[in-house]
């Protein structure tokens, strides 16, 4: 859930401590070299660079250690002290808080005014000691391919891969918060993301003065992927609701249905990068959920693609084939934009993610299980994809870990007690990735979450351009409290395709 295997998000240390608990951005201490030029450090004024040294697993010192990295951006008003600090997590898991820095610095260009902006790299990204296992260097074509892989991922990393879990992640982001002398830290996540700020809220209640979860999932989610289905079902059906008559949903999902009945029996052949490569009904659920993801961009062009191929012309489907790049018919695709780990993100998401067999099987009968929990599975739960279509299509889903060989792993405990402070969610209404009822699930974690549907568009809701969502997010973490929305009424319904 929040896995894409593309960017989730948008794509200093100091010895004098400020009245709010906060820290002067530019001054230096023991954390790590201090690094405040805009090469050595990020490229946004007020910024400084450093480090912590952590243990790999806190519980088993003898496994050695790793760095983790942070960014500090000030505040501009540097006549009155800090009024807080911010802490973003892009999700992922794998992605890049510090590459992010001038984006998050754009968006929250407001909030800077008075607040600090702290981004801390994830241990095994980018400059946070960047973890490898080999196996998912070159990214495999099919589910099976996929899945192997990320097994000989963990049978490469052995005892070491424990030290990749949102737990430890999430102990890292509380040293550096230590080390810098802040008190208390307002969290806000980004999908994957989401999941980690819920955990450090967890481990760390005393230390959270406010939540804002963007793209949000629970601890405990539903491994077979049914919401998201559903969400793909409403995602065209308010899509062409919207569209002033150029497509009516339920006929869409009826060619769909159509079209993944036809490719399960006939796949059409593609290149990608050179070999050939298989779209068959996975590939289609893959698309049509990345275009509910990255709505508005590519969900009105779902109703003209799908009758296309049924009439023979295949050529919009292929290109986003090549687009999405989806499993069972082509290779994963590594992210253009911003760093991205896909073997840290297979060791998050097998370490702490729930599991549709025993942990502690050996794979033989760990398969057999999923198996049969497939196939007690209802179809109907799943159109109009299929259900084995569904759920092989998702890359941290399904059977995705089922060949990770820690039998006696670490276990990320999905209960409270949660800390009692104001929690912000926010969902796009046509996201198939993290949907609203989702959401909605992680919302109920805390005992004060207000819900925020944002229209017309997908994953990660700040991302559209107007900067309403942003604006409403900046005001939540200003005042504690949810502004008004009425900006939310701006934003255009996503253009449909003839």
């Amino acid at each position: 859930m929040g896995l894409i295997f593309r960017t989730a998000g948008m794509l200093a240390t100091a010895t004098a401590v400020i009245a709010s608990g906060g820290m002067a951005a530019g001054q230096a201490g023991a954390a790590g070299t201090p690094r405040s030029g805009p090469a050595e450090c990020v490229p946004v004024a007020r910024a400084v660079c450093g480090t912590v040294r952590v243990p790999l697993v806190r519980a088993r010192p003898e496994l050695g250690g790793t760095t983790v990295a942070y960014a500090l951006i000030g505040h501009r008003d540097t006549s009155r002290p800090v009024k807080g600090t911010v802490t973003i997590n892009p999700g992922g898991p794998g992605n890049s808080a510090i590459a992010s820095a001038s984006q998050y610095a754009q968006m929250y260009r407001a909030l800077l005014e008075d607040h600090d902006l702290l981004l801390v790299d994830p241990r095994g990204v980018n400059r946070s000691d960047p973890v490898a296992c080999g196996a998912l260097g070159s990214l495999p074509a099919t589910r099976d391919g996929f899945v192997r892989a990320i097994g000989e991922c963990g049978r490469t990393l052995g005892a070491r891969g424990r030290g990749y879990t949102s737990a430890e992640t999430a102990d890292d982001i509380d040293a550096v918060r230590a080390r810098l002398r802040i008190e208390r830290l307002d969290l806000l996540g980004e999908s994957y993301g989401t999941y980690l700020m819920t955990v450090y809220a967890q481990r760390h209640p005393g230390r959270v003065r406010s939540v804002v979860l963007s793209s949000a999932y629970p601890l405990d989610f539903d491994m077979w992927a049914r919401p998201n289905a559903s969400a793909a079902r409403r995602s065209l059906r308010l899509v062409c609701g919207r569209s002033a008559g150029a497509c009516d949903g339920d006929r869409v999902l009826r060619d769909v249905a159509r079209l993944a009945q036809r490719l399960r029996a006939r796949p059409v052949p593609y290149t990608l990068d050179g070999p050939q490569r298989l779209l068959d009904d996975t590939a289609l659920a893959a698309i049509v959920y990345d275009s509910a993801k990255s709505a508005p961009a590519g969900i009105g062009d779902v109703p003209a693609m799908v009758r296309d191929a049924l009439r023979g012309d295949t050529t919009a489907l292929v290109d986003a084939a090549r687009r999405v790049a989806p499993l069972s018919g082509s290779a994963l695709r590594r992210e253009e934009q911003q760093p991205f780990n896909p073997e840290l993100a297979a060791a998050v998401m097998c370490n702490d993610y729930p599991t549709l067999w025993n942990r502690r099987a050996p794979v033989a009968a760990r398969l057999r299980q999923f198996s049969a929990g497939r196939a007690a599975l209802p179809e109907r739960a799943y159109w109009p994809f299929g259900k084995t279509a569904w759920t092989s299509m998702s890359y941290d889903q399904g059977d995705a870990c089922v060949r990770w060989p820690d039998r006696r792993g670490p276990v990320q405990p999905t209960g409270g007690p949660f800390p009692d402070v104001p929690v912000l969610v926010v969902s796009g209404d046509l996201d198939a990735n993290t949907p609203t009822a989702v959401g909605r699930q992680a919302a109920r974690q805390f005992r004060r979450a207000a819900v925020v549907e944002v229209p017309n568009v997908g994953h990660v809701a700040e991302q559209e351009p107007s900067g309403c969502v942003a604006a409403i997010q900046t005001g939540f973490i200003r005042d504690l409290r949810v502004p008004g929305t009425s900006c939310l009424a701006g934003i255009p319904p996503a253009p449909v395709r003839p």
